[in-house]
């Protein structure tokens, strides 16, 4: 088992922690999420995914429930739960914290997401990281536009 971290400073980009480096054990990302941002609903196959709200409004789904999350508030999407969420707000940014467990190296995943990669790749990424799609985005069943 390797000794802990101590991390002085943001490091570059959105991810503070990979799998590669906690062991697999965990990830973990600070988001800035501007409106109508988010991922399609969706499940993981290994990863517990888990919301904590710095800042704003976060409006989450976890299976069927639809919540709003404030400042101080988390919500967690153990394997196999559909989850996604969304900033409803246009007038505010909400930051976040997420932490996936195991750390799997879902980074590769989520860098080519926001880097805009192809529909092929996305779906090659999906399977090797254990992501199924199964909904629309948050925002788009809401109906914001």
């Amino acid at each position: 088992m390797s000794a802990g971290r101590i991390v002085r400073k943001e490091t570059e980009g959105i991810f503070k922690a990979t799998g590669a480096n906690t062991d697999g054990r965990f990830e973990f990302m600070i988001l800035d999420v501007g409106y109508r941002f988010g991922p399609p609903l969706h499940v993981h196959d290994v990863q517990e995914d888990t919301f904590y709200v710095l800042d704003g409004v976060l409006t989450a789904q976890i299976d069927e429930e639809i919540v709003e999350l404030e400042k101080g508030d988390f919500a967690s999407a153990p394997p196999g739960v559909a989850h996604t969420f969304t900033n409803a707000s246009q007038n505010q940014i909400a930051r976040m914290v997420n932490v996936m467990t195991p750390g799997i190296g879902f980074d590769h995943y989520i860098t080519a997401a926001m880097s805009g990669a192809d529909q092929a790749e996305m779906e090659r990424l999906a399977k090797e990281y254990g992501v199924t799609i199964v909904g629309p985005t948050l925002a788009e069943k809401l109906g914001l536009d």
